[in-house]
Formats: structure tokens, sequence, C-alpha cells
């Protein structure tokens, strides 16, 4: 049974967390202060059993004082839990309550604390390898500095719960409930993640690598700096979320939700975001080199000076993207909708737009040498200036276009469609080449050249 956040009482640890995030951020001088030293773990730490294991008596007396403490403050006969340092491994505390107990620094070790109730408590620095906190609320908790590496948090309540610097290598956090989770810097390598709610979350530095995300509810969440190589982020809903400067190389995006999420200065090479939402999704200057977004949507997204070389964009939504100077060069674009996209000084060359639609696209001064463009649409786009040499334009619709000033020196202009558009000023284009594509009476020539309907008949 899954437990539900306590979200009644305000604790002082609550209080400061929200103070710091209310303060400028420095990874470096924020973190250090706000996480204490062992140092001052060891003289913090003044309980009856540090260093020592509780008999069982002993520790049900501990409980029991606690459960007064809980109830009435001011009972004599209640005392909060102080088990600070204190050796635990392998106790059995299923369901037991300690809420806000003192376990800084506890040995617990393969313990059961299955469906307990840990909200608000001090766990800083406790040991909690392999233990068992299946379906335990541990909202709000400091688990700074604790090490939960294999240990069973599934549906395990962390909200708000602050996890500076812990280690959960391989932990299990399946479908766990871990709103405004605080996990700056904390090492998740491996960890389960799948279905788990992490909407809000700080995730700065964290070390995410392989872990498994599948899923996963990461709306507005920060991932900046994160390390996601390899991670499985399939069907996860990243929606406005900033995972800029993170690493996720050959991370799995397969049908991620990326609305309006910030990947600026991100690198996804080779990583996988076949059929991903990336609308309005900011990729500038991101290193997208050789990833997979065939029928991604990418419609509206910013991906100005990103690196998409060798990409695979098959299908994919680019209406309205802005590539202004984005490299794509060896790109597949085959099939990919770019109607009036900002392609201004892009690099194309050698990229595989055949049967592209690029209607009133802006491709003015775009290097598009060596393209392959048969069968695009390019109906009203701005070519003016655009590197064209070597370009395959059979059967592209030009009509519209503007090509002023376009080198076209050896490009392919068979059954390519010009009514309309306006070559005026461009360099390279010979008869032969002309003679090859349709033009209409309102096509625009250079003075040198004479429309094909026009030209003398050979002998």
């Amino acid at each position: 049974m899954r437990v539900k956040p306590n979200y009644r009482r305000i604790s002082m640890l609550t209080v400061g967390l929200v103070t710091i995030l209310l303060l400028p951020w420095s990874p470096g001088v924020a973190g250090a202060a706000a996480v204490p030293s062992p140092a001052d773990l060891e003289a913090a730490c003044s309980g009856p059993f540090r260093d020592k294991h509780p008999s069982r008596k002993a520790l049900a007396q501990v409980l029991d004082a606690h459960a007064h403490w809980l109830e009435d403050i001011q009972d004599r006969n209640g005392k909060r839990a102080n088990l600070c340092k204190a050796g635990l491994r392998g106790v059995r505390l299923r369901e037991a309550n300690l809420d806000r107990a003192d376990l800084s620094g506890a040995d617990l070790r393969e313990a059961d604390l299955r469906e307990g109730t840990l909200s608000e408590a001090d766990l800083y620095g406790a040991d909690l390898q392999k233990t068992d906190l299946f379906g335990a609320d541990l909202t709000g908790a400091d688990l700074r500095k604790a090490n939960l590496n294999g240990a069973n948090l599934q549906e395990a309540a962390l909200a708000e719960t602050a996890l500076f610097g812990a280690t959960l290598v391989r932990a299990n956090l399946r479908v766990a409930y871990m709103e405004g989770v605080h996990l700056y810097g904390a090492d998740l390598r491996n960890a389960d993640l799948r279905e788990t709610s992490l909407g809000d979350a700080h995730l700065y530095g964290a070390n995410l690598q392989h872990a498994n995300l599948s899923g996963a509810e990461l709306i507005e969440a920060d991932l900046r700096k994160a390390h996601l190589d390899r991670a499985n982020l399939s069907s996860a809903n990243l929606k406005n979320a900033n995972v800029a400067g993170a690493s996720l190389q050959g991370a799995n995006l397969h049908k991620a939700d990326l609305f309006a999420a910030i990947f600026r200065d991100t690198i996804l090479v080779k990583a996988n975001l076949q059929g991903a939402i990336s609308s309005e999704a900011d990729f500038s200057n991101a290193n997208l080199r050789e990833a997979t977004l065939q029928g991604a949507g990418l419609a509206r997204a910013n991906l100005e000076g990103a690196d998409l070389g060798k990409a695979d964009l098959r299908d994919a939504n680019l209406g309205m993207a802005i590539l202004y100077k984005a490299d794509l060069r060896g790109a597949n674009l085959r099939g990919a909708s770019l109607p009036q996209a900002v392609l201004l000084g892009a690099r194309l060359g050698a990229a595989d737009l055949r049967a592209a639609r690029l209607e009133e696209a802006h491709l003015a001064g775009a290097d598009c040498e060596r393209a392959t463009m048969a069968g695009a649409v390019l109906e009203g786009a701005n070519l003016v200036k655009a590197n064209l040499r070597g370009a395959d334009l059979r059967q592209a619709d030009l009509r519209h276009a503007n090509l002023q000033e376009a080198d076209l020196s050896g490009a392919n202009l068979e059954g390519s469609v010009l009514s309309g558009a306006d070559l005026t000023g461009v360099s390279g284009l010979t008869q032969a080449q002309l003679n090859r594509a349709s033009v209409g009476a309102d096509t625009k020539l250079p003075a040198e050249l004479m429309r094909p309907s026009a030209v003398p008949a050979q002998p």
C-alpha cells in the first residue's frame, strides 16, 4: 500500500531548505554550507546507543517513549527517539513510527523499515544499504550524505526530502513519490525510477547514468548538468524541465514528452528521440550528432547552432523550427516537414532532403552543397545566396522560390518546377541545366539565359 505524504507539519528542515532555494544558487559555496561535515555529525551525536547495538527490549522502550512524545511533547513518559550512530543492522522495524526521530549516522543496513513512518526524521549520513523501505513515508526527511545503495524504496514517499550528495546506486525507487525532492549531486547510477513522480525535483549535477526513468514524471524538474548517459527516459514526461548542460549521450528518449523543455548546450550524441514530443523545446547549441529523431515533433523548437550532423530526422516535424546556423551535414531529413523553418546560414552539405517539405522556409545563405533534394517542396522558400553546388533538385517544387544570387553550379534541375521563381543574379546556372527544368512565363531569369521554350531548335 502506497504511503501518502504528510503535509500537516512544517519542520525547521523544510523552512531551511526553502530559505536556501530562495538564495542565489552556487553549487560549490551553497552546497558546502548546507551539508555538515562528518566531524560536525560526530560532535552532534550524544545518543545513548552511539556505536552500540541496542537490545530488543531497549529498542522497544525507545519506540514507546517516542510514541508518547509524538502524541504529546509535554508527556513526562515521552522522549524523542535518539538513535544517532546506533548499530541497527538487520533490525525489524516494519510499520514503526519514527517520525522526527534522530537516526543520523545510524547503521541500518538490511533493516526492515517496510511501510514505516520516517517523515522529517534525521537520517543524515545513515547507512541504509539494501534496507527495505517499501512504501515508507520519508516526506521531508534529512537523508543528506546517506548511503542507500541497493535500498528498496518502491512506492515510498520522498516529497521534499533532502538527499544532497546521497548515494542510491541500484536503488529501487519505482513508483516512488518524489515531488520536489532535493538530489543535488546525488549518485543514482543504475537506479530504478520507472513511473516515479519527480515533478519539480532538484537534480542539479546528479549522476543518473544507466538509470531507468521510463514513464517517470519530471515536469519542471531541474536536471541541469546532470549525467544521464545511456539512461532510459522512454515515455518520460519532461515538460518544461531544465536539462541545460546535461549529458545524455546514448540516452533513450523514445516517445518522451519534451514540450518546452530546455536542452541548451546539452550532449545528446547518438541519443534516441524517435517519436518524442519536442515542440517549443530549446535545443540551442545542443550536440545531437548521430541522434535518432525519426518522427519527432520539433515544431517551433529552437535548434540554433545545434549539431545535427548525420542525425536521423526522417519524417520529423520541424515546422517553424529555428535552425539558424545549425549543422545538418549528412543528416537524413527524408520526408521531414519544415514549413517556414528558419535555416539561415545552416550547413546542409550532403544532407538527404528527398521529399521534404520546405514551403516558405528561410534558407538564405544556407550551405546545401551536394544535398539531395529530389522531390522536395520548396515553394516560396528563401534561397538567396544559398550554396546549391552539385545539389540534386530533380522534380523539386521551387515555385515562387527566391534564388537570387544562389550558386547552382552543377545542380541537377531535371524536372524541377521553377514557375514564378526568381533566378536573377544566380551563378553557375547554364542553359543546359535550365532546359531540363520546367520554367514558367513568370520565372525571372538571368539576362544571359533564355526561357527554354524560346531556345532555338538545335540543327
